[in-house]
Formats: C-alpha cells, structure tokens, sequence
C-alpha cells in the first residue's frame, strides 16, 4: 500500500493521454532474457503494467526525472502536455487549483508540484527494480543531493540570469561542480557507461536533465563541458542513447526556442549589460597589452643580438604602440558614454551619486595620454642600449599600476553604480532608448574598432553584445549597421574568428527587423 502522506483522490477512468502511452522493458546491463514475443503480444504485456496519470510540460527538465525514473519502472505513462492556453481550462486548472505541475496520479493518490516526492513515491511504490540499490544506498543519495542541490541550481542560474557579473561570479563554481562530477563518473563509474557503472540509479535521473540544460547553455551562454572533464564530457555524449531516456528524450530545438523565450522576457537591464562587457573587453586588451609588454622585458637580450632580434623587438613594439592607440580611443569612448548618458541617468536616482567615478575619470586621462608618450619615447631610443631597457621596465611599471587602477575602478562602478539602473525609474523602453543614444557616443568604436572591441569578449558575449543593437539596425537600412557591416568585412585578419562570429549574429538581429517591416 502506498503511503499515506500522499493524498488520495479519485482517479479519471478515462485516459488523458495527448501523446501515446509509452513503455519499455525495464533496463539492465546484465539482465536476464526476457519472454519471447511469440508467447506474449505487446499489447498484453502493457496491460499487465502499471499505469499513472502524468500531466505536466513536455520541456520542463524537473518532469524529465519523473518520466526517466517511471520508464527505468516499466510503468505506462498516460501522459497529458500542457500548453500555455490550457492552464485557462477549468478541467485543467481543477486538476491543479494552485497551478503547479506537474501532477502525478495513480489509482486513488494524487502528488502535485515537487518532482522529489514524486520520485520518492515512485521508488516506494514501484519497489522493482529499485533506483538506490542498498549496497550503495549512502553515496546515491549523497550524489543525488549534490546534483539537485548545488549543480542544477548552478547551471539553471547560469542559463536564466542573463547578467554579465551573474555569468562571471558562477563560471568558477560550475567548473568546480564539472570537476567534483568528473571525478565521482571515474571513481563509481569506471566499469559502465552510468554514473554508477552498471547500475542506473537515481544519480542518472537528476543528472541526465541538468546536463541537457548545460547542452543548452553552451548556446546562450557558452557553457560546455570541456576535455579537462572527459569522464563527465563523455557520459554526456552518450546519455541520449541510454535506454531508460532515449524513449522520453526532449527535443533540444524545441527546449531552447522555450527558454529563449523566457530569457527574452527576463533580459536584464540593457545599460547594465552593454556597459560591463566593455568593461570586460577593456581588461581583456589591458592584460594583453601587460602581457606584450613584459614579453619585450623578458626578451632584452634577443634584442641585443643583431639585426634580426632588432627587427623582431622593433615589430613587437610597432604592435604595442598600435594596440594601445586602439584601447586608448575604445576607453575615451565608453568614458564619455558614462559621463553624457549613463550616470546622469544614475544620479537621477540620487544626486552626486557619480562623483567619485568621475573623479576617477579626471584622474586617468592625464595618465592615458602619459603611456602613450612613454611608448613613443621608448620607440625612439635605440634598441638594446641601457636606456631603451630602462624605459622598457618603466613603460611596464606604469601600465601595470594604470591597469590595477582600472580594474578597481570598473569593479567600484558594477558594485556601487550599476545597480541604481534598476532602482531608478527607468523603464525597458527608455533604457533601450538611452543605449542607442550610447551607440551614437561611440560611433567610432562600432565603427572603426568594432572588431577590436568584440575580440575581447566570449563568443556567447559578443552574441549577447550585438543583440542590444536590433532596434538600430533598422531591417539593415541604417547608418549603423551598414557602418558596423564594412568594418567587419575589411577589419585585419587577425579579427578573422571575432568577425565571423559577428557576422552571423547581425544577421540573425537583423531578421526579426526585416520581418516586421
């Protein structure tokens, strides 16, 4: 008898399937022959096994664990997809008065909302096969609880917050999640393609549904579950032929149209996001440029070995002097946005609230237009003498303190000043009004340096960059995109990768323009 904590309500004779009742013999690696065809036809054999009621979302990945678990059963899933005009139905909304699904039934029991008691009760009341074999009862358990507790909400949040500080602060922690589930495939998994070797437990049931949405998220996102996790990468190539998911598998096409949907409708502020991933694009060329500038320092003494170690330095210098130029026009740029559209829409919150980043502002241009004479003066001495190498290890210095001195700057501003954009009055129109007006400030860095600019960022962020400018594109008529559209054709070949990139993710913005046009 099932337990009495689940509560009993009558259920429908009659099926409410919208789909086809699905079932399969209940997997095992080693498991004995089943009964010839000849002896039993199909048809009887699902007769003879349990049926439950399973209503619900199709692309919802918590009900994906109940259909794994009740196909590792064998129960017959009569199964009922909702969509979002069902949930008016008052057949439907009487099934779930609070409108959580999903909702399982079977006979006089009903279970609605948390997939784990759903999962409990199925483990209890379908005893055979069990999903938490005794001898390993201890370490099921305590990998179900990392998966469902510390995994999932990991990469779900990684998914559905589309916020650049969000996405920066979890990379980390997602990889040290990759890391922990590698490790546990290798230690439990060594002998078979589960987690558990042989055995498909409950492990595989919350951990096939949140790898599914990794896969996902390797589209919004650029999430991927990489070769320095081949245990893991490799139990996630094959989960889609396991028999126990392969018959309910989710259609990822259709899962991602679903939560593009949703991400659309929870995109976050479009100021916030613009501003931090050129930010981010700013730090990722300064590290380069440190690093091109200590790669002159360690290599003084090829420099001091004839003509051809001249040369070589000589050209690594034209490179930093080039470099530097374009981070210098990207930076005084995204400077004069802050100053003419992005604090005073911050200081309308409180007043004064941006002077201290504009202190910052005052104080970093003088020491902008410094490195740049520092590097001309360092390219006018002569190579290898003692006071090129002195003006070497000062440029570096100099840069070095300057690139600290931003970074605390960009933090300060995502900490303290980017977060009034969502306490202040300003609505999702008006913010994409106050971005464009960005676009018109630095025309010249979508422009002329669009390619520079994009190469700083992951392709998921150069994906997300370019979909703030669709309401400017115009259907691929205005200034901008045609501006933005020659640069990327003519930029330098070191751009190649970037503006390929760039290239097809205008052309995916653009089209939503030209269909409404």
């Amino acid at each position: 008898m099932a337990p009495a904590k689940h509560k009993d309500e009558q259920l429908n004779s009659n099926p409410s399937a919208v789909v086809p009742a699905s079932s399969s013999p209940t997997y095992c690696e080693s498991s004995p022959s089943e009964t010839a065809p000849s002896e039993m036809t199909y048809a009887d054999a699902e007769s003879n096994l349990p049926r439950v009621q399973l209503i619900g979302d199709v692309l919802c990945l918590f009900t994906l664990r109940v259909l794994i678990a009740l196909q590792f059963k064998g129960v017959v899933v009569d199964a009922t997809w909702l969509t979002p005009a069902d949930l008016t139905n008052p057949k439907v909304v009487n099934t779930s008065p609070d409108g959580k699904y999903p909702v399982l039934k079977y006979g006089h029991h009903k279970i609605v909302h948390s997939t784990d008691v759903m999962l409990e009760y199925i483990e209890e009341t379908f005893q055979d096969p069990t999903l938490i074999p005794s001898p390993i009862r201890s370490e099921v358990m305590n990998w179900v609880a990392f998966i469902r507790d510390e995994f999932t909400p990991i990469v779900g949040q990684l998914v559905y917050d589309g916020s650049p500080l969000v996405q920066q602060e979890l990379r980390p922690n997602l990889e040290s999640a990759f890391a922990k589930l590698d490790s546990g495939k290798l230690v439990h998994g060594k002998q078979g393609r589960f987690f558990f070797g042989n055995h498909f437990t409950l492990v595989d049931v919350y951990l096939i549904p949140a790898l599914l949405l990794v896969d996902v998220a390797k589209f919004f996102r650029g999430i991927e579950i990489g070769a320095a996790h081949p245990h893991l990468l490799s139990y996630s190539l094959g989960l889609h032929s396991f028999p126990n998911y392969a018959p309910v598998r989710v259609d990822l096409e259709l899962l991602k149209g679903a939560i593009a949907k949703v991400l659309d409708e929870r995109a976050p502020s479009p100021l916030i996001v613009m501003t931090v991933l050129q930010h981010r694009s700013i730090s990722w060329h300064l590290e380069k440029l440190l690093a091109l500038a200590d790669e002159l320092l360690v290599n003084k003494l090829e420099i001091e070995v004839g003509e051809f170690g001249r040369r070589g330095a000589g050209k690594r210098m034209q490179l930093l002097w080039k470099m530097y130029g374009r981070l210098v026009d990207l930076m005084q740029e995204h400077a004069q946005i802050e100053e003419r559209v992005i604090f005073p829409a911050i200081d309308c919150t409180e007043e004064g609230m941006s002077e201290s980043a504009l202190m910052d502002h005052a104080r970093d241009l003088p020491v902008m237009n410094g490195i740049r004479e520092d590097i001309k003066g360092v390219m006018a001495l002569e190579q290898g003498g003692s006071d090129h190498l002195e003006g070497l290890q000062a440029l570096a210095a100099r840069l070095r303190v300057y690139q600290k001195n931003v970074v605390e700057h960009y933090h300060e501003e995502e900490r303290d000043l980017l977060p009034q954009l969502n306490i202040a009055d300003i609505g999702r129109d008006k913010q994409e009004e106050l971005v464009i007006q960005c676009f018109g400030v630095m025309e010249e860095s979508h422009g002329r340096l669009l390619p520079f600019l994009l190469q700083g960022l992951e392709r998921h962020e150069v994906n997300q960059y370019l979909g703030l400018f669709q309401k400017s594109f115009e259907g691929g008529n205005s200034r901008l995109f045609m501006r933005m559209s020659s640069c990327l054709e003519n930029a330098d070949e070191e751009f190649n990768e970037v503006c390929k990139v760039a290239q097809e993710r205008m052309g995916e913005v653009m089209a939503p323009a030209k269909d409404n046009a």
